[in-house]
């Protein structure tokens, strides 16, 4: 099924029509040739589905293509548990997008560049606007109803204080395996660290803060696979609860 999303504002409770502009409609009616009939799911990446048939399609004389839908049925799709904020040193180049695109795929709710005294690279404010554009792209791929949440840089120990609720868990080689705990839908704060890893400092620190540290597998792994792979197996070892 094609889709393709809306930013604001959001689809609401019950609509009957729906309109879409700028680069969303022109991927659709130019790049993916649809026209009216065709059918398209709509999302707002705030847990609302639209499932709707294009109606009318017209192009400005700015250039501008806009498409107008009709809604035939409307999901909101339970948000997976638990609700996992991913937060990570930022690996270098195109990495990052790869990993941002992976944690929306694997049901990670939200990313952050974590600050730590092993980090190298702080991404600016034009890569957060490019991870912005992944999640969304991401978010229409696989079809998710939540976008995955783009958040700002934040250090080390100030993450080891997170909302009252929360478990933290440490993703290091010196952890026991990882294993899901009984209160699997609550919250999960995942930290992992840079290319040199965490300091034995800022270990004794999360212990300290009541963090679980845990590794979760036998290699060591770059960045950006080890947190694909430790939002997968924290999700997978919770979709039963």
């Amino acid at each position: 099924m094609p889709r393709v999303a809306v930013y604001s504002p959001h689809l609401g409770d019950s609509p009957t029509t729906l309109t879409v502009e700028g680069d969303e409609a022109h991927h659709a009616l130019r790049v993916r040739r649809l026209g009216e009939g065709d059918l398209i799911d709509i999302h707002d990446g705030c847990g609302r589905i639209a499932h709707c048939r294009i109606v009318s399609t017209e192009k400005s004389r700015a250039g501008e293509w806009r498409l107008s839908a009709a809604v035939l049925e409307m999901r909101t799709p339970a948000r997976p548990g638990p609700t996992l904020h991913v937060l990570t040193s930022s690996p270098k180049g195109d990495h990052l997008a790869e990993l941002v695109g992976g944690l929306s795929q694997t049901g990670a709710a939200s990313w952050r560049a974590l600050r730590t005294t092993r980090t190298v690279v702080e991404p600016g404010a034009n890569k957060h606007e490019r991870l912005h554009r992944v999640a969304i792209e991401s978010m229409k791929q696989c079809g998710r109803a939540w976008r995955l949440d783009i958040l700002p840089m934040i250090d080390f120990h100030d993450a080891l204080r997170p909302e009252p609720g929360h478990r933290l868990i440490i993703a290091d080689a010196s952890g026991a395996p990882y294993s899901p705990e009984d209160s699997c839908q609550s919250p999960v704060s995942l930290l992992i660290g840079p290319e040199g890893g965490f300091t034995e400092e800022e270990l004794d620190q999360a212990r300290a803060a009541g963090a679980t540290i845990a590794r979760f597998g036998p290699h060591t792994m770059r960045i950006e696979t080890a947190a694909i792979a430790a939002t997968a197996i924290i999700m997978r070892g919770c979709s039963g609860c």
